[in-house]
């Protein structure tokens, strides 16, 4: 049995203005509670940092954390950094979006698209347990004013230019953000924060469609509002938890920490019951 992981955090942007404060400290957080309580080792957990994280490092990077997976392996896939949409090119109408991951390097014209995130999280072998956390934000359906660098608490959305043109120009764009990372709809997801989904990996997301995921000042420096909770949230009880239980208590602590946004758990239920970071 491996367990093996990699952890993606983004502060430092090439797109002007599009920095983050509380990436890197997110890795390096989850990175001491999976040696710490999960039983990873240092040399297997693989970190993928700042200008170091283009969109060809972290896709080989994921490749190289599914290939040669065998039942009864652990992995777990952590991202800390912008989303955002783009129009989709495979859809039937051209005015529906992709969900994407913002590399550094971030290339609108070539995006990191869910498309390819679904394609290759589809060759995971049965019996392989696979985490993935995205402290990000996907939808895109609130776009607001970029926030100064010192501000408190700012969005990991990073506007598109598709979105930028629709609010200069006050023209609501037409169509919606349509995700394949994974296959509930936006129905499935209105009715709870748990969703039922036949897909191999559980996956904890920062925020509902409705949200933005925040990267804040907590505890004396900046973190991703999802990322610092849920550590705090394994910690509390040294990572005996199911996912449910994980999702729930994270879900109580930003209340309390007076944040908006609702992580969202999405996976089959075998999964969603199982205990976190655990084989299959």
């Amino acid at each position: 049995m491996a367990k093996k992981a990699l952890l993606i955090g983004i502060n430092r942007y090439q797109v002007p203005g599009a920095d983050l404060r509380g990436c890197v400290n997110d890795v390096a957080n989850l990175k001491r509670a999976l040696i710490e309580f999960a039983g990873f080792k240092s040399a297997n957990i693989r970190t993928l940092l700042d200008r170091r994280t283009t969109k060809a490092n972290m896709q080989a990077g994921m490749v190289r954390l599914l290939k040669g997976a065998r039942k009864g392996d652990v992995l777990v896939l952590h991202y800390s950094g912008h989303g955002s949409n783009v129009p989709d090119r495979s859809g039937d109408e051209a005015d529906h979006r992709d969900e994407i991951l913002c590399p550094t390097d971030l290339d609108w014209a070539d995006p990191l698209l869910d498309d390819w995130l679904r394609t290759t999280f589809d060759r995971l072998p049965a019996g392989v347990s696979f985490t993935v956390i995205m402290d990000c934000c996907h939808s895109g359906t609130c776009t607001r004013a970029v926030q100064p660098p010192d501000a408190p608490s700012v969005e990991r959305y990073l506007p598109s230019p598709l979105d930028l043109w629709a609010a200069e120009s006050r023209r609501r764009l037409t169509g919606t953000v349509r995700g394949t990372l994974v296959p509930a709809g936006r129905a499935a997801r209105a009715k709870s924060d748990v969703v039922v989904a036949d897909i191999g990996e559980v996956l904890i997301t920062g925020c509902r469609d409705t949200q933005t995921s925040a990267d804040a000042y907590i505890a004396g420096s900046y973190h991703g509002a999802l990322t610092y909770h849920l550590v705090q949230a394994i910690r509390e009880k040294q990572g005996k938890l199911t996912y449910r239980q994980l999702h729930r208590r994270t879900v109580a602590l930003l209340r309390q920490g007076r944040y908006d946004q609702v992580p969202q758990l999405e996976g089959r239920t075998s999964n969603l019951d199982r205990p976190i970071f655990a084989p299959v």
